[in-house]
C-alpha cells in the first residue's frame, strides 16, 4: 500500500466489523436480558446501576458480559501470530475473524434450538459467546492499521469526525479531509446499519436477527481470504 493511500480491504473489513458490533449490541440488549456484549462502556454503567439498585440478576449478567469480553481479548492475544511473523497483520485478522465466526455460528445454533423465552443458564451461555466474539473482534480491528477507528467503541471515532469538520469549517485546517475521515464516517454508518437491521428483524420475530453478526463477520473474513489487494 502506498503512502497516503487507504487500504480498501481494511476499510471495508472495519466497516463490516462495526456493523457486527452494532447488531450485537442491539441483539444482546433486546434478547439477553438488557445487557450489552459489545459496548463495555455501556455494560459497565449498567453493572454499576444494577448494583446501586440491588438488581442482582442484571448485575450478574453485566459481570458475565465484561468477564467474557476480557476472556475473548485474552484468547485473541494467544491465537494471533507473533507480531514479527511474515504478513502477521493480515494473518492475525484472518485467524481472529475465523475464531469469531465459529463462536457466532455456535451462538446461532444454540439460539435456534433454545426453547422460546429460555432464561437462566442458557442465556448466560449466549452472553458468554456473544461477548467473547466482541473481545476477539476488538483485537482483530487493531491489526487492520486503520488507526483512530475502533469497532466496539465509537466515542473516539465520533470525536475525530467532529474535530476534523470543525477545524475544516473554521479555517484552522486548510488541507482537504482525508480518506481516513471517510472511513470514520463509514464506521459510524456501519454500526448504525447493524443496529437498525437487527432492531427491524426482531420486531418481526425473525430468527434472521441472530444471523446478522455472523453474516457480517463472514463477509469481513472473506476480504482477508482473497489475495492481497488495496
Amino acid at each position: 500500500m502506498s503512502a497516503g493511500r487507504p487500504d480498501v480491504r481494511a476499510g471495508a473489513a472495519v466497516t463490516l466489523m462495526c456493523l457486527t458490533s452494532g447488531a450485537t449490541d442491539v441483539l444482546s440488549y433486546l434478547t439477553l436480558g438488557h445487557v450489552f456484549t459489545s459496548s463495555m462502556t455501556g455494560v459497565t454503567a449498567l453493572l454499576i446501576i444494577a448494583l446501586a439498585e440491588a438488581k442482582r440478576p442484571t448485575a450478574v449478567r453485566a459481570g458475565i458480559s465484561i468477564a467474557s469480553y476480557l476472556a475473548g481479548g485474552a484468547l485473541a492475544a494467544l491465537v494471533r501470530p507473533p507480531k514479527h511473523a511474515p504478513d502477521s497483520a493480515r494473518r492475525s485478522v484472518r485467524r481472529l475473524l475465523s475464531v469469531e465466526a465459529v463462536l457466532l455460528a455456535t451462538y446461532c445454533l444454540i439460539a435456534a434450538n433454545a426453547p422460546q423465552g429460555a432464561m437462566g443458564g442458557l442465556r448466560d451461555v449466549l452472553i458468554v459467546l456473544s461477548a467473547m466474539t466482541m473481545g476477539i473482534q476488538s483485537v482483530a480491528a487493531r491489526q487492520t492499521h486503520e488507526r483512530g477507528i475502533t469497532t466496539v467503541v465509537l466515542n473516539t471515532t465520533m470525536t475525530g469526525i467532529v474535530v476534523a469538520l470543525t477545524e475544516r469549517c473554521s479555517g484552522r485546517r486548510t488541507q482537504p479531509l482525508s480518506a481516513h475521515f471517510g472511513l470514520k464516517l463509514l464506521a459510524i454508518m456501519g454500526y448504525a446499519t447493524g443496529a437498525l437491521v437487527v432492531a427491524g428483524t426482531l420486531m418481526n420475530h425473525w430468527f434472521a436477527a441472530d444471523l446478522v453478526p455472523l453474516a457480517a463477520t463472514c463477509a469481513a473474513l472473506s476480504l482477508y481470504l482473497r489475495p492481497s489487494w488495496a
